[in-house]
């Protein structure tokens, strides 16, 4: 989860990035509870898609059933600290993205270094 966090790639979180992995903990903690519908203390996939959707992680189905492969046992059941870890991931890749030059498209152009370092770092 660090490194994930990690935004200038140190080793270790500043305390700005520490205050916002503080924060993002807490608005998905809350977002679990409130849609952790059975109070099961986990999720289903339905659940998942909701609270991914609710803290504004949008994918498509592909990707989706590629998290739920991930992160979900095999009885599909995503436990919360598998959770927390998918959003982490899914912020970093968002942020990666969002972040690096577009063509035209919207489509974001990486060196092979910098993927690289992205992926292997992440």
């Amino acid at each position: 989860m660090v490194a994930l966090m990690d935004v200038d790639q140190s080793g270790k979180l500043g305390f700005d990035e520490f205050k916002t992995l503080w924060n993002d903990l807490r608005l998905w903690k809350t977002v679990f509870k409130k849609y952790d519908s059975d109070k099961s203390g986990n999720f289903n996939s339905y659940e998942l898609r909701q609270a991914l959707n609710a803290v504004g992680f949008r994918v498509n189905n592909k990707i989706f059933s590629c998290l739920v492969m991930r992160y979900a046992t095999r009885e599909g059941i995503i436990e919360f600290d598998d959770y927390v870890l998918c959003c982490v991931r899914l912020k970093t890749v968002f942020e990666t993205f969002k972040a690096q030059p577009k063509d035209g498209q919207g489509k974001a152009t990486f060196s092979q270094e910098e993927f690289l370092q992205t992926i292997i770092y992440v």
